[in-house]
């Protein structure tokens, strides 16, 4: 005999009811609130961004400096990047529908993705450009221009618990809740770490070949090493892309651990198709069947299952089947 009973992240919709059946309802208020404070936060770097790169154009061309206006145009890569993440944020928010049952959490991990992609392709042209005029030795040093930007799309992280959603063991709930508060601006502080660092980067390397102007591969080196920090902190953004994308069990939450406590609980005999993966980082969902002894109370058993993994691994939106021997 087998009784297959599921448990959702969120209410139930009845039959011919208005709520799509698709959409955690219990998550939306939650997660409609936390969207809009990472929104807000980037919206106002945009914003500065915008001020600053006018300020800078202005300038530039009074001053008819080639370095400034260039300056600008790293800002508006820095703008664009910042609207990726605002159009993704915005677009995790639409409810989920028959075709995207899971909702668009994804467009989160793409926009980050896209992100990742502008930034290495801008260190390549970085280092391109410096090695040539290295070569090259024509023309004069202007300085060490900065176009690479830690820009990260929040994802890929923090910003949709749902009411039912997981991310992690029981006793890391703490490390977990601080890094889903972080991650939708996480990437815009690295951004602005980044480019302080490489504004002193600049000043030292224009400063040094100023006062040598012999020393032109000062800028080279400039560039390969600043090319080099911004790129190294876009690895673990990366990482956790892509384990999303392989459906990956998330890092924080160990299956071993888990499908061994499943197998302590009263009825329980064995537990397989345990499966365990993010729709994005931090949207963390789980799927098993449970066998039982043929004399349980399927109700009790899952019951008690539920509320194991929901105290140990804080994970809420599970779906189990229970089959008896």
């Amino acid at each position: 005999m087998t009784a297959s009973l599921g448990l959702g992240g969120g209410g139930t919709k009845v039959c011919g009811g208005a709520p799509c059946g698709f959409s955690d309802s219990g998550a939306n208020s939650k997660d409609a609130r936390e969207r809009s404070a990472s929104m807000r936060k980037l919206l106002i770097a945009v914003v500065l961004c915008i001020v600053f790169m006018s300020v800078e154009v202005v300038g530039g061309i009074k001053v008819n400096s080639l370095a400034i206006l260039t300056d600008a145009a790293h800002l508006l890569s820095d703008v664009a990047a910042f609207a990726i993440s605002l159009f993704s944020l915005w677009a995790t928010g639409w409810e989920a529908n028959p075709r995207q049952s899971y909702g668009f959490f994804r467009i989160e991990i793409i926009g980050a993705l896209v992100s990742i992609q502008l930034i290495w392709l801008l260190a390549g042209i970085l280092v391109y450009e410096a090695i040539e005029r290295l070569m090259n030795e024509s023309g004069e040093v202007q300085g060490h221009d900065h176009h690479d930007h830690e820009y990260l799309h929040e994802p890929l992280v923090r910003h949709h618990e749902s009411g039912g959603q997981s991310e992690g063991g029981g006793k890391n709930t703490k490390a977990n809740k601080k890094q889903r508060r972080n991650i939708n601006v996480q990437g815009a502080y690295l951004h602005v770490l980044g480019d302080s660092i490489q504004s002193i980067g600049v000043m030292i390397g224009g400063g040094l070949i100023w006062w040598k102007p012999q020393w032109k591969i000062i800028d080279l080196i400039c560039t390969l090493m600043f090319s080099l920090i911004v790129l190294g902190t876009t690895i673990n953004m990366l990482r956790n892309i892509l384990e999303v994308l392989m459906e990956s069990t998330p890092r924080e939450i160990d299956a071993t651990r888990l499908e061994q406590g499943l197998c302590k609980v009263d009825g329980v005999v064995a537990v397989h198709e345990l499966h365990i993966w993010a729709i994005t980082v931090g949207k963390v969902l789980l799927a098993c069947h449970v066998t039982i002894i043929p004399n349980a109370d399927a109700d009790l058993v899952l019951d008690k299952v539920v509320e194991y993994i929901k105290r140990e691994f804080n994970i809420s939106h599970v779906t189990i089947q229970i089959e008896r021997e």
